[in-house]
């Protein structure tokens, strides 16, 4: 079986490279990690994720733009930052999970299984 593919973006390259290796342990597969949104759109444009874990704050701006293209395509939203507000979030993104930083795994595993219910966790 495939395993999902997740989206991941995040602009501080440590924790990037962190969250990538945890995803991957939870049997995911990573496409990314994107430090742009402009970039993360042209990955899209190719690649359909099944979900995504997105920081709020990125090199080129707010991550709405691609958040509201990835829920327009059913992508699972995953928001991880610092900068969360979980009410604002649940409100543009009622399906979406949040989680802030610094994450434990714990919690990043249980807000990707519920971002995407069948996926192979």
């Amino acid at each position: 079986m495939p395993k999902s593919k997740v989206l991941l973006c995040e602009d501080e390259y440590i924790v990037a490279l962190d969250l990538q290796l945890l995803i991957e342990e939870f049997g995911f597969e990573v496409i990314g990690p994107f430090a742009s949104v402009s970039n993360a759109m042209r990955e899209i444009g190719d690649t359909r994720p099944d979900m995504a874990v997105l920081d709020v704050s990125l090199k080129d701006g707010e991550v709405y733009p691609l958040a509201d293209r990835l829920q327009e395509m059913g992508v699972g939203l995953v928001v991880h930052s610092g900068h969360v507000n979980d009410h604002e979030i649940k409100a543009r993104y009622p399906q979406a999970e949040c989680c802030l930083k610094p994450v434990h795994t714990s919690r990043l595993k249980a807000a990707l299984q519920q971002a995407a219910p069948l996926a192979d966790c």
